[in-house]
């Protein structure tokens, strides 16, 4: 399926052109599709990780997969610069490559699925291995929120959402809100909804 491209221009404060990015909310079926891996950084890549930063910031998120805004490649950026953390992170074909044993349970919401927000359990450790988008091959060794944030990102490019992890509990707590969004969506995209 060929994604269609949501591109928003404005203005930025220098006069430069920014692409802000539309986000795609739960019932698209492109968020359950895998992301395919970005084989060569072009200009159009780079301008991919510019607008999804871009979008990030005004959104008030903490991470954005490129299949959030319509796009099926493995692209993820973060921004933590409001938490201790204090992070911005772009990577392109991020793998998770080890994760701890240990569990730790926290609520997580997406901005593809707005105002939903529910308990999920995820390995409180995580390395992850990625190309930067100068061509530099880097590995992640994250804790904490860094460490919740890159697997969030990187279920979104496997086709996975965080509502998938919702216990009986949790979805049924947010049963309407899903629901509504989903309905909101059918009414948008028709058929093709999940």
């Amino acid at each position: 399926m060929k994604a269609k491209r949501f591109w928003v221009l404005k203005k930025a404060k220098r006069g430069k052109l920014m692409a802000k990015l539309e986000i795609i909310t739960y019932g698209n079926p492109i968020l359950r599709h895998k992301a395919e891996e970005v084989k060569e950084i072009s200009k159009e890549i780079l301008k991919i990780t510019d607008g999804m930063m871009e979008t990030l910031k005004e959104e008030g998120g903490i991470g954005l997969a490129a299949v959030q805004v319509g796009i099926p490649k493995r692209i993820l950026v973060v921004d933590l610069t409001k938490s201790n953390e204090d992070k911005k992170i772009t990577l392109l074909n991020p793998r998770i490559i080890y994760r701890s044993i240990e569990e730790e349970e926290s609520e997580e919401g997406c901005l593809s699925i707005p105002e939903v927000w529910g308990s999920v359990s995820r390995p409180g450790k995580v390395k992850v291995k990625g190309v930067l988008p100068g061509g530099k091959v880097i590995l992640i060794d994250a804790d904490g929120i860094l460490a919740r944030v890159l697997q969030h990102e990187i279920d979104h490019l496997e086709g996975r959402l965080f509502i998938d992890y919702f216990s009986p509990e949790e979805r049924e707590k947010n049963k309407e809100k899903i629901e509504a969004i989903l309905e909101l969506n059918k009414r948008k995209l028709g058929n093709i909804c999940l």
